[in-house]
């Protein structure tokens, strides 16, 4: 046995987060890490790593007791924590980051960089990668980010890597990449925890499954196991799939209208977004579907074409806050970036939207009762789990701090609301909720535009499918009984230079 995690028992305060938790990882597995954000999943693998202490119990590698070591320590004897945030120092390239910290050297002072680049070659060739170890990291992308990350802790021995959430953002075809590399290291020995929120990943990846629920440890194995089944064990009883109501859409009532939007990757894109309406939005990665959101929000420039909202013409927008005050509102697929202000409070992110919007008065003097109201409505509509609104939102988990950013997208009450992978690293529950929110929204004739990987979900979701590429729409179809595989023979096939076939 590899690892062993025998009784381990974790507080914070007064709250307990984990009680006597147990499980077992052998050489080359994978090994599933389950839970609803909040559950303990992170608190767990943190004591493994070494990045937190003060716990009851024992961690044992191959054998020897490792509760004592430093995170260094640990990694020395093979144990390597892997960030759902691809952990690349930004400027170095990808040879300074492979070998960072133990760098050849020519002097005491000076880097022999031909060693490294033809050392990080050969390195990168034995696991199948060949991108030039010359790139700066910022240059590389997602996927190849992630697979840095692994090498890296590979090069340093590594025994058991822990990935945190290793495909959020991810498309299908690179979570494939991943799950083809995963698979080759685990032939080779190397063992894996896997945290994930994607059940059909973990059914397909994973050897056997622990599943954290009110702080106690529930093991499952893989034989027999369906995406229902996990969902129950990581909730305690059944999940309601949130479902679309039948939609009112009033077809002669268009919110928003965009002709001829050029932008950064949009090129000449017509879109009509009726009343009542959710849109789900198609493409790979740089095909237009995310680039046209982006803009028509304001946060790159639309060069040339025209808008109408409410069937009134209106300037496209320059800024964020001229869409905002028209009540167009963008949700972020990067929360961390581009959704939260960190270091702020749950209360001060969620009215930050509508502070400019509508709560300053004469004097620029905020009206703290109706701010105070707002915050409260969607703090409360949202179910954020807390100790109290004042509470930093670093403090969260992953769900609850997505929940803060579609708080305050709703708080700006929006009228056409665009979602960019508003689910990304939630857990079941939490994402239900959000579909059902939606839902909700367009039931009292706003609309929504949906972008996200998960197709399931988008046409559990979305009345209408728009299929980007090279920067525009080149199928807009109903979501009539459709299913995924045919949404991703659609987007793969009916394209061939820019022409439908």
């Amino acid at each position: 046995m590899l690892l062993e995690v025998k009784n381990i028992s974790k507080s914070f305060g007064l709250t307990q987060v984990l009680r006597e938790i147990s499980m077992e990882v052998d050489t080359g597995e994978v090994h599933a890490l389950l839970g609803l954000n909040g559950a303990g999943k992170s608190t767990l693998v943190n004591i493994i790593s070494g990045t937190l202490g003060d716990f009851t119990g024992q961690i044992l590698l191959e054998g020897e007791d490792i509760g004592n070591l430093t995170v260094l320590k640990r990694q020395k004897k093979g144990i390597y924590l892997v960030p759902q945030h691809a952990a690349v120092v930004p400027g170095y390239t990808v040879a300074e980051n492979l070998f960072i910290g133990k760098w050849p050297k020519k002097t005491a002072l000076t880097i022999d960089r031909a060693k490294m680049n033809a050392l990080a070659v050969e390195y990168l060739r034995e696991y199948g990668i060949t991108f030039d170890p010359r790139t700066i990291t910022e240059e590389l992308a997602l996927i190849d980010k992630r697979k840095l990350n692994i090498i890296r802790a590979l090069h340093s021995n590594a025994k058991l890597i822990i990935l945190d959430e290793p495909t959020t953002s991810l498309g299908a075809a690179d979570r494939n990449e991943l799950f083809d590399f995963i698979n080759k290291l685990r032939g080779q020995g190397t063992s894996f925890i896997f945290i994930s929120h994607y059940l059909d990943e973990v059914l397909r990846i994973s050897d056997n499954v622990t599943v954290l629920r009110d702080g106690q440890a529930y093991r499952s194995e893989k034989e027999g196991n369906t995406e229902e089944i996990l969902s129950r064990l990581i909730v305690g009883e059944d999940v309601e799939l949130a479902q679309r109501e039948p939609p009112k859409i009033c077809e002669d009532k268009v919110l928003l209208e965009c002709r001829g939007i050029v932008a950064n990757g949009v090129e000449g894109v017509d879109m009509k977004v009726r009343q009542g309406e959710v849109i789900g939005m198609v493409g790979h990665p740089g095909s237009g579907a995310r680039e046209l959101a982006r803009a028509i929000y304001g946060l790159s420039r639309i060069k040339s074409g025209s808008m109408q909202f409410h069937g009134k013409d209106v300037r496209p927008p320059r800024s964020t806050y001229e869409a905002m005050s028209r009540n167009l509102i963008y949700i972020s697929n990067d929360r961390h970036a581009e959704g939260l202000v960190p270091m702020m409070s749950i209360y001060q992110n969620i009215s930050l939207g509508i502070i400019r919007l509508w709560l300053r008065g004469k004097g620029g003097i905020i009206n703290r009762r109706l701010e105070r109201e707002c915050v409260d409505t969607y703090y409360r509509r949202l179910k954020i789990k807390a100790d109290s609104p004042s509470q930093q939102v670093d403090d969260l988990s992953g769900g609850n701090q997505q929940k803060v950013v579609v708080a305050k997208a709703l708080n700006c009450r929006p009228e056409v609301l665009i979602l960019d992978e508003p689910t990304i690293g939630i857990d079941v529950h939490t994402r239900e909720e959000i579909l059902g929110l939606v839902n909700q929204l367009t039931q009292e004739g706003k609309a929504a535009l949906y972008i996200t990987n998960d197709y399931n979900e988008m046409l559990r979701i979305s009345d209408r499918l728009l299929f980007f590429h090279d920067g525009r729409i080149v199928q807009d179809i109903p979501n009539e009984n459709l299913n995924p595989e045919q949404v991703i023979h659609l987007r793969d096939t009916i394209i061939k230079g820019g022409e439908l076939v």
